[in-house]
């Protein structure tokens, strides 16, 4: 707390006027990272939330905000006529997501592991779950010689996933931040994802 209020230009006692514990000062800022309405400024300091009532809300901004419904389709539907044309939708799409959510989402990585309960509901269910989903995308494009033939479905969706993170969102946090143009940069895992999966050999 000491060093939030430092950036923010004031002293410790000042900021508990606005909030009453660094656990609500987190709900507030997760609040305001998923775009939900700010509290009334006339009734502070924000009080402090359970932990049960915060991980409700992540979890349900998370599928409100996580939806991907380009890829959902591509698990119910039926196969199209262009199947490179399904996948930059897909990628692009999970792209856009990411971008979006950067900012709450690095909020939740760095405070997971002091928070058990937040570990498991992003790492073990909301991330893993996309990732499966993916995998499971990539398992019946690939049984019907759309994909390449890869060892191992659930790994190949992980590197996806962990490519679109780094140029969507982690490069902006670190030396690369001004290293790459942003529309270059979207376009070039789209372009090489589609290369790593509809390689030689595929039908489509």
């Amino acid at each position: 707390m000491a060093e939030v209020a430092a950036s923010g230009g004031m002293s410790t006692g000042a900021i508990y006027t606005y909030v009453e514990s660094k656990e609500a000062l987190f709900d507030l800022v997760l609040a305001c990272g998923f775009g939900l309405p700010a509290p009334d400024p006339s009734v502070l300091p924000v009080r402090t939330p359970t932990l049960e009532s915060t991980m409700q809300m992540v979890d349900r901004e998370l599928r409100r905000l996580g939806v991907a419904p380009k890829l959902k389709a591509a698990l119910t539907g039926p196969e199209p006529s262009d199947v490179r044309a399904e996948l930059v939708a897909i990628v692009d799409e999970q792209y856009s997501k990411i971008e979006r959510l950067r900012g709450v989402l690095s909020v939740i990585e760095s405070c997971a592991a002091d928070l058990p309960p937040l570990e498991e509901l992003y790492f073990r269910r909301q991330r893993r779950g996309h990732i499966d989903q993916f995998a499971q995308y990539v398992q019946i494009r690939t049984a019907t010689g759309c994909f390449s033939t890869l060892s191992d479905m659930v790994i190949a969706s992980q590197i996806v996933t962990e490519t679109i993170a780094w140029s969507a969102w982690k490069r902006h946090e670190g030396r690369d931040a001004t290293r790459f143009d942003d529309d270059l940069a979207r376009r070039t895992v789209i372009e090489f994802t589609c290369n790593a999966l509809l390689g030689e050999g595929t039908v489509r």
